[in-house]
């Protein structure tokens, strides 16, 4: 029987809370994609005034704009929009956590998670038609997003992997380079190499440019599908990669870093990871869904999955250390014999 105060206590409707959450989102993807933080900046303008400098209609602005102050992203004061202050930390370009691009890469993947039921039905990445330029486009905002998300991480995982005495570092997949600059710099005597497809070192070496760090970060161009890890590595690290891919082919990566370690080199593993029955936490379970709308095969590992693909290879002593207030980031780290 249903009283008074239970029916108090009674959970939110799930249901209720999973329908409602596309349209927050696309308010922010499309306030991001008009680049309406960035025109805002430090100053409070009138719908107008944006509209005028952004090229966009001064009526459905002002919508817009609404509903990114019902949303907190912005505030209002009569007629005139500003920023919140969370907005001016993250949402303008050239800021040290703008995370624009990462938005960017969220609206580059809309389309695909639109046709969800397709991927399930079929295990099949979701296929969309890409001219030359919108693949340039969202390439770039793939590896500016991870930029983006690096930045707000690089540091924490430096702090979690000690790599004391440690010389030659591999950056398997490493897109934008930033674990690399971070631990390059935290780490005397450390130097690393990124490796990545051509189209991606281009912008790797731009960030690299920008840090400063060209001495102490290079660059290799490859598909670590089809080219080796090379030698005399003391760490390898395959981060935001096995997720892309099903277990064999994590295996062969796994496989490649080994063969190019030193006795004593570490393989490290950094993953948001699943709980053993794969249902939670939640970033994370969606994000298998993202891996297969995307790739078809990618999903997100749980530790004792990736500590056994390790071992497969003939890693020992594996083990995962979480990265404190990181997201629910971890570091799977394993050593060759």
């Amino acid at each position: 029987m249903t009283t008074e105060s239970s029916r108090g206590k009674q959970r939110p409707n799930p249901i209720d809370r999973a329908l409602g959450g596309w349209q927050p989102a696309r308010v922010l993807m499309a306030a991001n994609h008009l680049d309406f933080f960035t025109v805002l900046g430090d100053e409070a303008l009138t719908a107008g005034d944006v509209a005028s400098r952004c090229g966009t209609h001064p009526r459905s602005t002002r919508t817009l704009l609404n509903a990114c102050v019902a949303l907190g992203i912005l505030e209002k004061e009569g007629d005139l929009y500003r920023n919140s202050a969370e907005a001016r930390e993250s949402l303008l370009r050239g800021k040290p956590g703008y995370i624009g691009d990462a938005i960017a890469h969220q609206d580059d993947m809309w389309q695909r998670w639109g046709k969800l039921h397709e991927a399930v039905r079929t295990n099949r990445p979701v296929v969309r038609d890409y001219t030359a330029i919108e693949q340039s486009e969202a390439h770039r905002n793939f590896i500016l997003a991870m930029h983006n998300r690096a930045m707000r991480g690089a540091s924490l995982l430096a702090e979690s992997l000690d790599l004391s005495g440690r010389r030659q570092f591999f950056d398997a997949g490493g897109g934008p380079g930033t674990y690399s600059i971070f631990l390059v710099r935290r780490y005397p005597g450390l130097r690393a190499i990124v490796f990545d497809l051509p189209q991606t070192i281009e912008i790797t070496k731009e960030i690299i440019a920008d840090f400063g760090v060209a001495d102490l970060v290079t660059t290799r161009s490859g598909d670590y599908f089809k080219d080796d890890f090379g030698q005399g590595n003391d760490v390898v690290l395959l981060s935001a990669i096995l997720h892309s891919m099903g277990p064999e082919r994590s295996q062969s990566l796994l496989l490649k870093a080994y063969d190019s370690l030193i006795s004593g080199g570490l393989v490290v593993v950094h993953e948001n990871l699943i709980s053993d029955e794969g249902t939670s936490p939640l970033r994370a379970v969606l994000f298998s869904l993202n891996m297969l709308v995307n790739t078809g095969e990618g999903q997100s590992y749980s530790g004792t999955e990736v500590m056994s693909l390790m071992e497969a290879v003939g890693f020992i002593g594996p083990r995962v250390i979480p990265i404190p207030q990181s997201m629910g980031a971890s570091l799977v780290i394993s050593v060759k014999p």
